[in-house]
């Protein structure tokens, strides 16, 4: 299980879940039994939506630092040498050209390596997804229960109670699946990516059965 997938399932958060089916009902005919169940797992599915927006703020955060850093610096390191052969003033700033680009590159390197900007994006869409999900099932969860007003619950409506939250619960999950395969998919990209960089790939290597030129 990943990092992520930690962060997600608390075990607090998943823990009060737990307590508050066995506060429900044992027999689930009841429309208040069904309420509860209900309140549980939107406490639960919630946690994730708070955590992409706590997530989402610290990378936004981040991404905006190593861009403005990018900016600056990659504009220092092309006007340094641009200003100093124009005036003899500023031929004090000729050295700084390579030294700003490498510093711009750099945060570019690191907002890439550690996904501020990706993650950023990933983790807003992915709240976006959950809210929009959790607002679409109270319609529907409202809809179905003034179409129910009995408090007492047949076997179909019982039935059709659990296929809603069912199905509520596992598109929650796929959401919350899919967005974290995005992002292990993309950290082995950016480690390999840098793994290229630094000239660890096998590929970029001389091959020792060749003679020397």
């Amino acid at each position: 299980m990943t990092t992520q997938d930690n962060e997600l399932l608390k075990p607090d958060s998943f823990k009060a879940f737990l307590g508050a089916l066995k506060l429900i009902h044992g027999a689930k005919q009841d429309k208040e039994s069904l309420k509860r169940i209900v309140e549980a797992i939107n406490a639960l599915i919630y946690t994730s939506v708070d955590y992409y927006a706590l997530a989402g703020k610290r990378h936004s955060s981040r991404a905006t630092i190593t861009r403005w850093v990018a900016i600056v610096f990659g504009t220092i390191g092309v006007l340094a040498p641009l200003l100093g052969g124009i005036n003899d003033c500023f031929k004090g700033l000729v050295g700084w050209g390579y030294p700003a680009l490498a510093i711009a590159g750099a945060a570019m390197l690191a907002d890439r390596s550690f996904g501020y900007t990706r993650g950023h994006i990933r983790y807003v869409i992915a709240r976006l997804e959950l809210k929009h999900l959790m607002t679409s099932f109270q319609v529907g969860w409202s809809l179905w229960l003034a179409n129910n007003p009995q408090d007492q619950l047949a076997s179909e409506q019982l039935k059709e109670a659990e296929n809603i939250l069912y199905t509520f619960i596992d598109r929650a999950h796929e959401i919350v699946k899919a967005e974290t395969a995005v992002w292990g998919i993309a950290v082995v990209e950016d480690m390999q990516e840098l793994k290229n960089l630094i000239g660890q790939n096998p590929q970029t290597k001389p091959d020792a059965s060749k003679d020397p030129v």
